[in-house]
């Protein structure tokens, strides 16, 4: 069935727990994958869709975002209508004053004019912190085949499951959601956790949001939360893989897995019929001197390889000096690690300086930073 959408991406409103990486950019601008940013695979989502008018919303760090999606032509978003835009907090003249959003719903209320204009049948929400390669017409198409009122992407997660920051947690009895809760471990009473990413009709949007004005409402989660029981909520379980960032050691750990994991990389990386897409730079390709290697690892293209690199995850145009060893680590954007230099358990941000014969080892449960532009 033919249907007209709109996607609404939150940038930020869960960064209190990757303030390592969010202290020069939004959640959505970290770097991901070794080529990607978190807002890639959003954006890929919703284009592999056909969905082309997309609103992203940013509170601030946003310097980086914009220069990454640009005016939008590497995810075919450069258009005279619909495309791409970016929704920043703004003074009114009937405002006191600029209101960072720290809440979704307070996104959605700032934003309100624009929800009014929106054309398209349905609107898809979606948060930066979860990455998956996910199909969104089919996620569509269960939302009016069911005749939800919200339809939840869900993902089953198992006993071991911890997070840093509370998830939304749920229990269905097929497809139709009969317990919320808020919870940063495993539940047997609600085995699946929400993706935050939701469908629901333009119209029943700007319901919500007339009852959330109305009764001085600021959590999408707590409108939720009252109403799943008496409206037709229901969920949408997808069983691919699902890289859940909700904190530093997230970010390394999930990193780490899509080294190992060849099933995680195919899931994410590897869909021919969807394919993630990022913003093109016409770079030289990786070079590896005769000293040179490399073993279980990602690389991105200008990276010059001399010494060796172990379970590691390469950003572009990061140098590996000779005699330089790195395993089971996170090199960004410009990294230089110099002549006989070791790294083990490392996370690099941009443009960061190991100098010769330097040496720094964190573990895997506690890895090590170095901020960017910083020389060690």
């Amino acid at each position: 069935m033919a249907f007209s959408a709109v996607g609404i991406i939150f940038s930020s409103l869960n960064d209190g727990t990757l303030s390592r990486l969010t202290n020069d950019r939004t959640v959505a601008a970290i770097p991901f994958a070794c080529r990607y940013r978190l807002v890639d695979f959003c954006l890929s989502n919703l284009v592999n869709a056909n969905i082309s008018n997309i609103h992203i919303v940013a509170n601030y760090n946003y310097r980086s975002l914009i220069e990454h999606i640009g005016s939008g032509k590497d995810w075919d978003l450069a258009r005279r209508t619909g495309g791409i835009k970016v929704i920043s907090p703004f003074q009114t003249a009937t405002s006191s004053s600029l209101k960072v959003f720290s809440r979704h719903m307070e996104a959605l209320k700032s934003m309100r004019d624009y929800i009014d204009e929106f054309k398209e049948d349905y609107v898809v929400l979606m948060d930066s912190d979860h990455v998956l390669n996910i199909d969104i017409t089919d996620v569509i198409a269960e939302h009016e085949k069911s005749g939800a009122s919200v339809t939840m992407v869900t993902h089953p997660i198992s006993k071991e499951y911890t997070s840093k920051v509370p998830r939304m947690m749920i229990s269905a009895d097929d497809g139709r959601i009969k317990d919320i809760s808020m919870s940063k471990t495993y539940t047997q009473s609600n085995p699946e956790m929400s993706l935050n990413i939701f469908v629901m009709s333009t119209s029943y949007l700007q319901i919500m949001l007339d009852q959330a004005e109305a009764k001085s409402l600021n959590s999408l989660t707590g409108y939720f939360a009252m109403h799943f029981d008496r409206s037709n909520y229901r969920t949408y379980k997808y069983e691919g893989y699902v890289a859940s960032v909700s904190s530093f050691l997230d970010y390394y750990r999930c990193s780490m897995e899509l080294v190992n994991n060849k099933e995680a990389r195919a899931s994410l990386l590897w869909k021919k019929e969807f394919p993630i897409f990022t913003r093109v730079h016409n770079s030289a390709p990786v070079s590896h001197t005769s000293t040179a290697k490399i073993e279980n690892s990602m690389l991105a293209d200008e990276c010059v390889i001399e010494g060796t690199v172990i379970n590691s995850v390469l950003f572009r145009g990061v140098h590996v000096g000779k005699g330089a060893v790195v395993k089971d680590s996170v090199l960004f954007h410009g990294t230089y690690v110099a002549d006989n230099a070791e790294l083990n358990c490392m996370v690099t941000d941009k443009d960061v300086m190991i100098s010769d014969g330097v040496k720094l080892s964190g573990n895997p449960n506690m890895p090590f930073y170095v901020q960017k532009n910083r020389k060690v």
